[in-house]
């Protein structure tokens, strides 16, 4: 029953537009195929509280930590993208967050991490664009 219930997802590469950026940045959890920079190393990190067990109002999660946390770190040191990116997510099983939405004055401590290489693609070694395509 309990192997019902679990699932996983794997996305090797991810594009994520911001709406305060127009700037998209690529995210993969691999290497990329075309020529690029290393603009060097990041770690962002992204700590909070789940209130009542599921509450997360400091956004956590692993959306919120790319959007809020990681993506803005990307664009600031002037990255395409970032690569070989590994996360770890504090998680709880479905019994403790139950106990804690009773307990509702003890929050449980929730965190987000991510590293990975940030890099700039180099213009000259990608392939060009298809002919019905906006060009950048």
């Amino acid at each position: 029953m309990s192997v019902g219930l679990t699932g996983c997802t794997t996305v090797n590469v991810a594009s994520l537009p911001s709406s305060r950026d127009t700037r998209d940045v690529f995210v993969t959890t691999s290497d990329v195929q075309v020529p690029y920079q290393s603009l060097g190393l990041v770690q962002a990190t992204r700590k909070g509280v789940l209130l009542f067990g599921f509450a997360d109002p400091a956004g956590t999660s692993l959306e919120d930590g790319l959007r809020d946390t990681l993506l803005p770190e990307v664009r600031r040191m002037g990255g395409d993208g970032i690569m070989n990116v590994r996360f770890h997510q504090t998680q709880y099983a479905l019994p403790t967050r139950l106990l804690f939405a009773l307990l509702f004055f003890i929050p449980l401590p929730s965190q987000v991490t991510f590293s990975g290489e940030v890099v700039r693609l180099d213009p000259e070694g990608l392939p060009p664009p298809p002919p019905n395509s906006p060009s950048r």
